[in-house]
Parts: C-alpha cells; sequence; structure tokens
C-alpha cells in the first residue's frame, strides 16, 4: 500500500515539473484539414507562392497576382470551413497566455535557447528570433504550446527540432498578428509549427514555412513564400553570389554551387525598391553536381540608381529557394533632351532608356497641369508628345524615371 501511494505521489510531481511532456494540444481536428486558413479576413498572394495541402476560408476572399500554387483544394463558405473556424474560436477561449500552468517566457526569446516540451506563456506581445531549439526527449508525442498574450513577430526564426519532435506538435498560439520576417539566404531559416492567430498573417517575401497558417479573422498576406508540410529537399547549395560592374558599365552576375540535386536552372530578379521583383534572364543549372560550379549572367541595362538582384533557384520538381539580395548602385550621365524648342505641333523626348521614363508631366505658368501620363505596364511611354491644342506659352516638363529621378525643362509652345 506506501509503494502504491509513494508511486502516485512520484507521478504527480512529474506531472507538474517545469518542460514535462503533458502539454495540452489546442483541438484542430477540423482546422488540420488546411495548411492555410482564415475564418473571415482575406486571403492574398503575390508572386510565386507554393502551398502543400488546402487553402480556405470561411466567409472571406481569396485573390492573387498570380494566385498562389497548392496541391489541395480551395474550399469557401462550406462546411468544413464552419468547422474549421469554430476550431480556431474555441482555442481563444480555452488557452490563456497569462494563466493556467504554464513556464513564462521572456521576451525576445530564441536565441539559441532549447525547450523541452511544455506549455509557455508570455501575456504580451513578443519576439522570436534566431534559432528555437525544441527537444523531444525521443518521444514523438512530446507537445511544445507557446501561448503569446499579443502580437508576435518572428524575425530570422529557426525553429530546429531534435530528438523525435514534431512540428505537427508545435503550437503558436498568437492572441494578435502574426508577422514572419526572414532573411532569405542558402540554407534559409525556416518556421516550423503550427501557427494559430486572432490577427493577420504576414510573412516577408520568400519566407519558409513548414506547418500551417490558421487564424480566426485576420487576412493572410502571402508573398512569394514556401508552406510546405513534408520536407524538401532545396535544389542546391549556394556557396557565393556576388554582384559587380563590367567596364562598359553592366551589372556582372557570378555564383557558385557544391552540391545540386535535380536541379532544373536559375531565374535572375532585379527590383528597386526590394518590394516589387521582375524577372531578368534564365540559366539552366548543371542538374545533378557535387562538384564546384560556376555560373554568369550580365545584366545590360542596368538602372541609374541602386540595383538590388537576387537568385530563385527552382528544381525540376517545382520546388524553389532565393539566394541573399546583393546591390549594386550605378551613376549614370543622365540625357534628357526636348526638341524642338520652341515647339509647335509635337514634342520629342530623347533619353538614354525611354522604357526608364515612368510619367511625363507638362504644367503651364501658373502650375495648372496641362498633360499628365503614366507607364503602364502594358507598353512603354511614347516619346512624342502631341502639344497641338496647347496655347502658346511657357511650359514646365517633369520626367519622372523608374528609380525615382526627376528631370525638369522649360520649353516655348509657339
Amino acid at each position: 500500500m506506501t509503494r502504491n501511494i509513494t508511486l502516485i505521489l512520484f507521478a504527480a510531481v512529474l506531472l507538474y515539473l517545469p518542460g514535462n511532456t503533458f502539454a495540452q494540444a489546442p483541438n484542430i481536428a477540423n482546422a488540420s484539414a488546411f495548411t492555410v486558413f482564415t475564418g473571415s479576413g482575406a486571403l492574398t498572394n503575390v508572386g510565386a507562392t507554393t502551398i502543400q495541402g488546402n487553402i480556405g476560408t470561411n466567409t472571406g476572399s481569396v485573390s492573387g497576382n498570380p494566385a498562389a500554387t497548392y496541391s489541395g483544394q480551395l474550399q469557401t463558405g462550406d462546411q468544413a470551413t464552419i468547422d474549421a473556424q469554430s476550431d480556431l474560436t474555441a482555442i481563444f477561449s480555452t488557452f490563456s497566455a497569462s494563466g493556467g500552468a504554464c513556464q513564462t517566457l521572456n521576451t525576445p526569446f530564441g536565441n539559441g535557447a532549447v525547450l523541452t516540451a511544455g506549455t509557455y506563456c508570455l501575456g504580451s506581445a513578443g519576439v522570436l528570433s534566431g534559432d528555437l531549439t525544441l527537444d523531444g526527449n525521443n518521444n514523438p508525442n512530446s507537445i511544445f504550446v507557446f501561448n503569446i498574450g499579443g502580437e508576435l513577430t518572428a524575425t530570422n526564426a529557426n525553429i530546429i527540432l531534435t530528438n523525435s519532435a514534431s512540428w505537427s506538435n508545435v503550437y503558436f498560439i498568437v492572441n494578435g498578428a502574426f508577422n514572419l520576417n526572414q532573411t532569405i539566404v542558402s540554407g534559409a531559416p525556416v518556421f516550423r509549427g503550427n501557427v494559430i492567430t486572432s490577427g493577420t498573417i504576414n510573412p516577408s517575401s520568400g519566407a519558409l514555412i513548414q506547418g500551417r497558417l490558421l487564424s480566426t479573422a485576420g487576412a493572410i498576406s502571402l508573398l512569394n513564400n514556401q508552406v510546405f508540410l513534408i520536407d524538401t529537399p532545396l535544389p542546391v547549395t549556394l556557396t557565393s553570389f556576388t554582384v559587380s560592374k563590367s567596364e562598359t558599365q553592366t551589372a556582372l552576375l557570378n555564383w557558385t554551387t557544391t552540391t545540386e540535386t535535380n536541379s532544373d536552372h536559375f531565374e535572375i530578379e532585379h527590383s528597386v525598391n526590394g518590394k516589387t521583383w521582375k524577372q531578368l534572364g534564365l540559366v539552366n543549372a548543371k542538374g545533378e553536381s557535387s562538384n564546384l560550379v560556376s555560373y554568369q549572367y550580365t545584366d545590360t541595362k542596368p538602372v541609374n540608381s541602386t540595383n538590388l538582384y537576387r537568385l530563385k533557384m527552382i528544381d525540376k520538381d517545382a520546388t524553389f529557394a532565393y539566394s541573399r539580395i546583393q546591390s549594386l548602385k550605378f551613376e549614370f550621365a543622365v540625357k534628357t533632351v526636348l526638341y524642338p524648342n520652341p515647339v509647335m505641333d509635337y514634342l520629342t523626348l530623347s533619353v538614354d532608356d525611354m522604357s526608364q521614363v515612368q510619367r511625363i508631366q507638362i504644367n503651364n505658368i501658373i502650375g495648372n497641369s496641362v498633360f499628365d501620363k503614366t507607364k503602364t505596364t502594358a507598353a512603354d511611354m511614347s516619346a512624342n508628345l502631341d502639344v497641338k491644342s496647347l496655347p502658346s506659352g511657357l511650359y514646365f516638363v517633369r520626367i519622372t524615371r523608374d528609380n525615382g529621378n526627376i528631370a525638369l525643362s522649360k520649353i516655348v509652345k509657339q
């Protein structure tokens, strides 16, 4: 009898030891049918996002440019989405970041910390940064719950799973927005776990997520992301990526790889602001290699300002990863000539590269706009301006380029 009582007391002590494996997992039985889901917010995407599994919203909208590629189904306003929203709503009435049996977190957390299974609480908004190792102690059923009482911002957060820990048993319950800011380099950080929020979900461009993104009501804004459930090896190991100026004022991009597995090609992307990217060209990859392989690409038309470059490394199964971003600044002598001046019917604009002209404006002497043309995505600006209808007098012409540079000129209309 005494031995039985001792065993019972020992078990009770284990139950309340810090870092125990008896954390209560939130019930997402219905919501787990989705990889990306929001109850009533908008689900939007920009760029080449790929998602393993189903996506959906109960009462929100779904849009994209282009639309995300997903391997499952898109579901809206059906019984499955109603049940998923019910799961998520119930979680925030069950789990509290300020009460119950949990271990208190400080902010920021991560930064190389190693945590065992259990429930962790932060009663306010928090920051997760750097490596966070979750140790399953050789128990594949070990559960990790992070209760955050406000917005959570994860910056270069790399969730490392060891000793049988699984992302499917990791839960970030965030009473607010979830912001994921990742710097995309070779061997990029990966955020792992089930993110359950009451607010918006905002991953940065190229961020990698192994797990689910679930919100009760907030908008989910995807941007060139990969959201996956099963580990997929990256196509290449990138060892270097540099950008330099040539003698002919072009930009030379050089990169090397040491390992390639099923790799298909590299897409070279360019930006002037770090937000909007366009593809400049494509270079075929070696495909299969364990040796050092060198590649090169030349941008023959860099802009007259800071140029940002990155590589999109794509394999034959459409898996991709981004390189780190490299910058290169050019300072050309910009040519902007308007003729004839004075002008009667047509004014001609002569610049180094007409495709870089974003907007042309003409104002009269008292500042009123008499001509205003902005470049569309369909075509470049015309270099010939019809000014026949303008009254005679002095006018001011303002030329705005894509990089924000502005040239001002005076003309006389006869």
